[in-house]
């Protein structure tokens, strides 16, 4: 995980349940003391994929944005994202979301 990630600190806001889901809302507060709001969609399969239900979802978003964060930047991170795109952006997403 980058510095940035370390340093940068994601709050969630609100936890909803969505057809095949959750969606969470999440403030930023990034390393400069700015913040910023997202949104971030985790699907079940994609939960039961990363942790097999070990990790409570609210979790894993929550990891799942610190990575983000350390690998987009705060100039980069999107307003909404969703765990899978980060699957596929992110190298290693998989094995590094376990470990933030």
């Amino acid at each position: 995980m980058s510095d940035l990630a370390k340093q940068t600190q994601v709050t969630i806001d609100g936890e909803h349940d969505t057809d095949h889901g959750w969606l969470y809302t999440m403030t930023i507060q990034w390393m400069d003391g700015t913040t910023s709001d997202h949104e971030l969609t985790l699907a079940w399969v994609d939960h039961e994929h990363l942790v097999g239900g070990m990790i409570s979802p609210s979790v894993l978003a929550k990891s799942a944005a610190l990575l983000a964060c350390g690998y987009l930047g705060q100039g980069e991170m999107p307003a909404r994202c969703d765990v899978s795109s980060l699957r596929r952006m992110i190298p290693d997403f998989d094995a590094s979301v376990k470990a933030v």
